[in-house]
C-alpha cells in the first residue's frame, strides 16, 4: 500500500468524522438519503484510481502531463454527471447545501492530489 493512499484514506476518514460531527451539531439530518456519503465515495474511489494512474507516469513528465489532464477531464464530466443525476433523482426536493459540500469535496480531494504529486517537484 503505497504512502500517498495512506494520506487519500485518512483524508476521507477525517473528512466522514466532519460530516458526522456536522450531521449532530445541526438538526439537519444530512444522513438522511445518503448522497452526501455517497459523494465522499466518489471522491475517494476517483481519487485512488487517479492516485494509481497517475504513481504510473509520475518519471515521464510528458506522459504524467497527459495522464494528469485527462483524468481531470474525466473526473470533472463524472462529477457533472453525478450531479445531474442527483437533480433528476431529488427533483424539487434538491438540497441546496449538497451543491456546495459537492463543490467543496471537488476542491478539497483536487488540493489534496496536487499536494501529494507536486511537494516532491
Amino acid at each position: 500500500m503505497s504512502q500517498k493512499f495512506k494520506i487519500i484514506f485518512l483524508f476521507t476518514l477525517f473528512i466522514f468524522a466532519l460530516f458526522i460531527t456536522t450531521n449532530i451539531i445541526t438538526e439537519k439530518n444530512l444522513q438522511e438519503d445518503g448522497w452526501y456519503s455517497i459523494a465522499i465515495m466518489y471522491f475517494f474511489s476517483f481519487s485512488f484510481f487517479q492516485t494509481s494512474i497517475l504513481e504510473k507516469s509520475f518519471n515521464k513528465r510528458a506522459a504524467f502531463v497527459k495522464s494528469h489532464l485527462f483524468l481531470t477531464g474525466i473526473k470533472m464530466f463524472l462529477s457533472a454527471v453525478f450531479i445531474i443525476i442527483y437533480g433528476l433523482i431529488k427533483g424539487d426536493h434538491v438540497d441546496m447545501f449538497f451543491f456546495i459540500w459537492f463543490f467543496v469535496l471537488y476542491l478539497l480531494y483536487t488540493f489534496l492530489l496536487a499536494w501529494l504529486f507536486y511537494k516532491k517537484s
